[in-house]
């Protein structure tokens, strides 16, 4: 696996074309689990916008290669506060390069600050590249179906 220097820094309202094109890329290989139209993933791209704490965008010598979308302020269906991983994409390219890894500990480093002792996401049943790097970092699957739900204790 290629190691390169990942950094991260704050979403800017700027990053919204790149991230379309990193978002559907990153899709390529499971529509059935993006957004069907450039209009949608803009359109969710805002949604992500409102509902975070940390926008983290990954750039690997000055191009943009990943983000991550986390709100610790998300409440699942138990009522509990958690830490939720709503978006965490790479673009392909990029892929076995750590980037993803680096964008996640992140995430999760922002969840502990917040106090939070679990963290989860949603990832799409097929997807197994996604499903196999999150069980790696100590997610399991709670519920299964079209999306997994995984969580994981931090």
């Amino acid at each position: 696996m290629e190691v390169v220097t990942v950094t991260l820094r704050p979403f800017r309202a700027e990053d919204v074309p790149v991230l379309m094109d990193v978002f559907q890329e990153a899709y390529r290989e499971h529509p059935e689990y993006g957004e069907s139209t450039p209009q949608k993933v803009k359109r969710y791209l805002r949604w992500l916008q409102r509902h975070h704490t940390f926008f983290q965008v990954a750039e690997v010598d000055g191009e943009v290669a990943g983000f991550i979308v986390v709100d610790a302020n998300w409440i699942d269906w138990h009522g509990e506060r958690i830490g939720e991983i709503h978006e965490l994409v790479v673009h392909p390219k990029f892929w076995g390069k750590s980037v993803a890894r680096r964008l996640l500990e992140a995430g999760l480093d922002h969840i502990r600050a917040q106090g939070l002792k679990k963290a989860g996401l949603w990832v799409g049943e097929h997807n197994d590249r996604a499903l196999a790097f999150y069980r790696r970092f100590g997610f399991r699957p709670v519920s299964w179906g079209y999306w997994v739900r995984m969580v994981k204790s931090l």
